[in-house]
């Protein structure tokens, strides 16, 4: 009998085990900081700004077809600004972000298109 409560423990405690893993390998992108992939699908460069709350980041210039990663640890809406070479300056639309998000941005010719990963 003792032998049989050791067995049924062990298999109870590795029952646990595995469900505490699976459940930290779903919950962990909801701890994730928020990330931002911007990229440049012209063929000049452009200077790009990330508006938050009462933040702003100067992601500097992103040169044709490049991309730039940044993560922020915050949870508020952003917008993204591109100034192409000829002056035009374009913003994007507002967009919500939080624990675990990722947004890409993506600069084309006529604007700012931003979308959830």
């Amino acid at each position: 009998m003792p032998g049989m409560i050791k067995k049924i423990s062990r298999s109870l405690l590795a029952l646990f085990i595995v469900i505490c893993g699976v459940a930290l390998y779903f919950a962990a992108p909801y701890f994730a900081d928020p990330v931002f992939i911007v990229k440049n699908v012209l063929s000049e460069h452009v200077q790009v700004t990330a508006y938050w709350k009462k933040q702003t980041m100067d992601l500097g210039t992103i040169e044709p077809s490049g991309i730039k990663k940044f993560k922020l640890n915050d949870e508020a809406a952003i917008i993204f600004t591109a100034l192409y070479p000829d002056g035009k300056k374009v913003s994007s639309t507002e967009m919500y972000f939080t624990s675990g998000t990722v947004i890409h941005a993506r600069i084309t010719k006529s604007g700012i298109e931003l979308r959830y990963e």
